[in-house]
């Protein structure tokens, strides 16, 4: 493999997102691993994120001192529901020499099955698996079961809900995100009380 595609909500980027990257990155020696924001994510509900610009803005910041992370805002420029297919789709085409992995939470490989064409996505590329709290256990449904790696990342405990509750509660969010994620969150007053 050469990139590992890593997407998500990004609502906010926080520390487990930035060591699970890296020990990806590590562990199956890629050149890259490109963030992609989602524009409109097909399983969260509008309401409880911040635009889609606060989440570009604060994941550019929260990769910005790793030279191997980069900022894909594909799904950002696209109209409609981000999914994972379509994005790969227009990846594979743009760079048919690269070999693209995709960077998934094992709570997400639980329901990988009902995702927008789950075989194509299993066709297309090898799904690299990380422990989530909640799912450390999570196996892949016998038909992807050859497209899954797992990765020997610490189970983080960190998670974006968290942050935004504690951020809503008054409570401290320093070191739960990067330093300058955290400034960008105070800067623009998101996630705190309505």
């Amino acid at each position: 493999m050469d990139i590992g595609l890593f997407g998500g909500s990004f609502n906010p980027p926080h520390i487990a997102h930035l060591i699970v990257a890296e020990v990806v990155r590590d562990q199956f020696d890629l050149s890259e691993v490109w963030w992609i924001p989602n524009a409109t994510p097909p399983h969260k509900p509008n309401g409880e994120l911040a635009s889609v610009e606060h989440r570009v803005a604060m994941t550019r910041r929260a990769v910005a001192s790793n030279p191997a992370f980069r900022v894909c805002d594909l799904e950002v420029q696209r109209e409609g529901v981000s999914y994972t297919v379509e994005t790969l789709r227009i990846l594979q085409e743009q760079h048919p020499e690269t070999e693209f992995g995709l960077i998934i939470g094992s709570d997400s490989l639980n329901h990988f099955g009902a995702w927008h064409r789950p075989d194509e996505i299993a066709a297309r590329v090898t799904l690299i698996v990380y422990k989530r709290p909640g799912s450390l256990e999570a196996v892949a449904a016998p038909r992807f079961a050859n497209q899954v790696r797992y990765v020997a990342a610490p189970v983080m405990e960190v998670s974006a809900t968290e942050v935004r509750a504690r951020r809503r509660a008054g409570r401290s969010i320093r070191y739960l995100v990067p330093a300058d994620v955290h400034a960008y969150i105070t800067d623009h007053d998101l996630y705190s009380i309505e």
